[in-house]
């Protein structure tokens, strides 16, 4: 968190001021993936390529098992694929490429500060209302 905290209003914990998002973070691994039939429907998500091509993820990815609110970023860095960001591709869901952990970083500030209603106001605030619309949705149905 501190290395992607630019945002003034985003505390230690992850949490912004004004904001009931936060960056709680869950981590699903191959088998845990595999075990579950729904993933939680986090605002973000950060998948690394071998993990979204070799499990059930890219089903929950491709399907609507997650909110299309929501924001995938897919690590391509050390992948065992000669072409992952091809492979990817294929996916008809919006998704932003990170080459490298920079990368990463760069999508998690560039997020958050997009959320935070100190800094963008009445279009961060409409952002979150609609995300958690959206997980209503999702969840209730």
């Amino acid at each position: 968190m501190s290395e992607i905290s630019d945002c003034d209003h985003l505390s230690n914990e992850g949490h912004h001021q004004g904001n009931e998002l936060s960056a709680n973070f869950i981590r699903f691994g191959s088998d845990r993936i595999e075990d579950s039939d729904e993933i939680v429907p986090n605002s973000l998500i950060f998948v690394h390529c071998d993990l979204l091509l070799d499990t059930k993820m890219y089903d929950h990815i491709k399907g609507s098992t997650i909110p299309s609110s929501s924001e995938v970023v897919v690590l391509l860095e050390n992948s065992d694929y000669s072409a992952p960001e091809t492979r990817i591709g294929n996916l008809t869901r919006a998704m932003e490429i990170a080459q490298s952990l920079d990368d990463v970083r760069d999508e998690a500030r560039r997020y958050f500060k997009n959320i935070c209603p100190e800094c963008r106001g009445d279009v961060a605030k409409g952002w979150v209302f609609n995300w958690k619309k959206a997980v209503y949705h999702r969840v209730e149905n």
